[in-house]
């Protein structure tokens, strides 16, 4: 280093300083990149329960709206036999 210039070694020590803050740089995107990545991992991991919550609400609201039809038919039917009853005493 004895035999570098005054103006080398400026320009020597601006590259160690660029080298040191690109390094930095490097370890905060790193460290950034990681931080990431495990929130899209736990934000997956939510929407993977939301979406699974709303297949079991869906699938809750058809076994419930076939228990209505069902109910409804039963109903329908016994107004049909109780006003055919009622028309067989009028007779």
């Amino acid at each position: 280093m004895n035999q570098l210039t005054p103006f080398e070694r400026s320009l020597l020590v601006q590259f160690e300083t660029l080298a040191n803050a690109s390094m930095t740089s490097l370890e905060a995107s790193e460290a950034t990149s990681k931080q990431l990545r495990t929130l899209s991992e736990s934000v997956r991991a939510r929407l993977d329960k939301i979406e699974q919550k709303q297949r079991d609400i869906e699938n809750f609201q058809e076994k419930l709206l076939r228990a209505l039809n069902e109910q409804t038919a039963q109903t329908e039917d016994l107004v049909q036999q109780v006003n055919a009853l009622l028309k067989k005493r009028k007779s």
